[in-house]
């Protein structure tokens, strides 16, 4: 959950536009993926119109790939935590076109 946590807190920083509520104020129910990949872990969680997908190939050194969709695609977040560290590789809100 602090990778949850960690990313949720860098979109509403760095993204006010994606009108993310304080990160306790969604409750977030988790499903496993079926589909997993040998050496490959992945969780969803959705909560709040947000599906936020986390994945962590199982190496030595923590990296977690990120991908937080709103509404359907209205806006996409991707990046990814190593280590601790918040990496965006990109953003994009739709609704304010």
């Amino acid at each position: 959950m602090d990778v949850l946590k960690t990313i949720l807190e860098y979109i509403k920083e760095n993204h006010p536009d994606a009108g993310l509520p304080e990160a306790d104020g969604i409750c977030y129910k988790v499903d496993s993926d079926s589909r997993r990949k040998l050496g490959y872990s992945r969780s969803v969680y959705t909560g709040g119109g947000w599906d936020i997908s986390i994945g962590r190939p199982v190496t030595p050194e923590k990296v977690y790939n990120v991908k937080a969709e709103y509404n359907n695609g209205d806006i996409i977040w991707i990046g990814r935590i190593i280590n601790g560290k918040v990496e965006e590789k990109s953003y994009e809100n739709i609704s304010q076109r």
